[in-house]
């Protein structure tokens, strides 16, 4: 639910007069709106794989699960999940921003491939967000530090572009061939689609290793 209120909030960055444009005039302003839309559900995606631990720790269900299962069952079964959930709150800010473009511009045509690469990245989120949730366990912190993790790219680019490029959300999005210039950053301080690629697995093995060892070791109350 919130994917989608906080895409309808495009309707509002939208002139009313382009819902009297040309059909090819709408079509080319919303293509932008592909990487914008990706970047709003890839930020609720994370926060989403951090609540799938932190939740269930605060409510006392992992403590209960610990003692009927094994540890690293537990762990690898919210591997998949998170990754699922992350989609679908990706698919929900898509269909939120389609929602509200059509609103504010008439009928647009639907960019299947972005859809898809934007689920894609959702996925890919959710894991980041699960193996962040993890290391910080506590709930509301997990919350802040999720979405800042997946937002500090796009305050630190206009000052620092070519360092950017390899936070966790732009090297991200240009894994997936999002257009990084409608999200602050210059196709020349953009990592290759193969290095970002790498980058953004890095990031995400790096977290779930991290989440992985301390919920192995560490005692959980």
């Amino acid at each position: 639910m919130a994917a989608i209120v906080v895409s309808l909030s495009l309707a509002t960055t939208i002139p009313p007069e382009f819902a009297d444009a040309p059909a090819d005039a709408r079509e080319a302003l919303i293509a932008p709106f592909a990487a914008v839309l990706a970047t709003y559900g890839s930020v609720l995606a994370a926060v989403y794989g951090s609540f799938r631990y932190t939740v269930d720790r605060r409510d006392g269900v992992i403590a209960q699960r610990l003692m009927l299962q094994p540890r690293w069952a537990i762990l690898l079964v919210r591997l998949p999940t998170s990754a699922l959930g992350g989609a679908v709150v990706a698919l929900a800010g898509v269909v939120g921003g389609h929602v509200a473009l059509t609103i504010a511009m008439g009928g647009i045509p639907v960019q299947w491939s972005s859809v898809g690469t934007a689920v894609a990245l959702g996925a890919v989120a959710g894991l980041w967000g699960l193996g962040l949730g993890i290391v910080i366990q506590a709930h509301l912190v997990a919350l802040f530090v999720a979405s800042m993790s997946m937002a500090v790219a796009l305050l630190v680019a206009p000052f620092w572009s070519v360092g950017a490029a390899y936070f966790p959300l732009l090297a991200m999005l240009e894994a997936f061939q999002f257009d990084l210039v409608t999200v602050g950053l210059a196709p020349e301080d953009a990592l290759d689609t193969s290095l970002a690629v790498l980058v953004g697995a890095g990031w995400v093995v790096v977290a779930l290793a991290a989440g992985a060892v301390a919920f192995l070791k560490r005692d959980v109350k």
